[in-house]
């Protein structure tokens, strides 16, 4: 009696081995994997594929909603009828500076905005400290970012960057891996809408 149990009970096992090995329907797992030129890349946050995007002068920008640093969430287009000087970056105070840029931007009818790799409680509280007047965006996740194309998924960053967006929603201006000086800043924001000095 003992015999057949033993001989069941492998059998059983080998049956769930083989079952394991190939999925149901019988489509092994080299079937479901992408085929041609694909990119290995880095998983996004909590496991999921990374988002990977790249903005093009003359196409509108991608819109979307953050929560800022006034404490509402704000979607950016919301802003059209205006100029916007969208700009990335890793930290708060990587930004901070652009905050005089904002003021003279606004006397051209244009505005500033930031969006940094921070939590929302972070930019409202650092932004009511340092008395900054300009809207920052929280993208905590790295998700808005990685759609303009300034996320490193290795490095788990925001790269700096900044776009020049017109009243319609249009990219007319696109630098990626750089932020200048507030006052060339200006310059280019004044050359991108065509305000006089």
């Amino acid at each position: 009696m003992v015999k057949p149990v033993l001989v069941l009970l492998a059998l059983c096992v080998c049956v769930s081995i083989a079952g394991a090995q190939e999925p149901v329907g019988g489509k092994s797992s080299a079937a479901t994997r992408p085929s041609g030129n694909v990119k290995a890349t880095v998983p996004g946050g909590r496991g999921k594929a990374p988002i990977i995007g790249q903005v093009y002068i003359g196409e509108r920008a991608p819109d979307f909603v953050l929560d800022g640093s006034k404490g509402v969430p704000e979607q950016l287009s919301k802003q059209r009828g205006r100029w916007v000087l969208l700009a990335f970056g890793e930290r708060y105070r990587d930004l901070a500076g652009l905050d005089t840029l904002d003021s003279h931007a606004r006397k051209a009818g244009a505005r500033v905005i930031t969006v940094a790799h921070e939590k929302q409680q972070t930019l409202t509280s650092t932004t009511a400290r340092n008395h900054v007047n300009m809207l920052m965006l929280a993208d905590a996740t790295g998700e808005v970012s990685a759609i303009y194309g300034l996320f490193d998924w290795g490095a788990n960053t925001i790269e700096p960057g900044f776009f020049v967006i017109d009243r319609d929603g249009i990219v007319r201006l696109a630098i990626v891996g750089k932020l200048f000086p507030s006052d060339q800043m200006l310059e280019l924001l004044r050359f991108a809408t065509g305000t006089e000095q």
